[in-house]
């Protein structure tokens, strides 16, 4: 069972329980057992005191961060991450599958593919920005 430290009067103890039944505990102190018995009390007479469950005042519904407008040739973030590396820049050619960039999410890095052939058009983040998932990180187009 766990071990507690407690001081007492200034003196450190090493406490742990090592049987509990009922109300009889067997308590180890700095090695010496001592049986102990639980005071039982009337658990009807305690009063639970609990206040009235309110609604909350506002609803609180998600949305990104940035206003998501997306054409076919979009590369977007599959979840919530930081952008790592960048791997193309403006005008290169690209072929769907290809990897775009680095995205890291829970300490895993994972490679952000193009989701259409063609030329970059347009990068919307940059190195070390944290994005949201749904989020435009690449635009490719013809």
């Amino acid at each position: 069972m766990k071990t507690y430290k407690m001081k007492i009067n200034g003196e450190k103890y090493d406490a742990r329980i090592k049987k509990y039944k009922n109300f009889q505990v067997v308590v180890e102190v700095n090695g010496i057992d001592y049986e102990i018995e639980l005071e039982k009390t009337d658990r009807r007479k305690t009063e639970i005191v609990r206040s009235p469950k309110t609604q909350p005042a506002l609803d609180v519904v998600k949305t990104p961060s940035k206003p998501v407008v997306t054409t076919a040739g979009s590369v977007l973030a599959p979840i919530p991450g930081l952008v790592l590396r960048i791997l193309v820049e403006k005008g290169d050619n690209v072929n769907a599958g290809d990897p775009v960039l680095i995205l890291e999410a829970m300490k895993m890095e994972s490679e952000i593919a193009s989701t259409a052939t063609g030329i970059i058009k347009k990068i919307h983040v940059k190195e070390g920005a944290s994005v949201q998932e749904g989020e435009v990180l690449i635009e490719v187009g013809a």
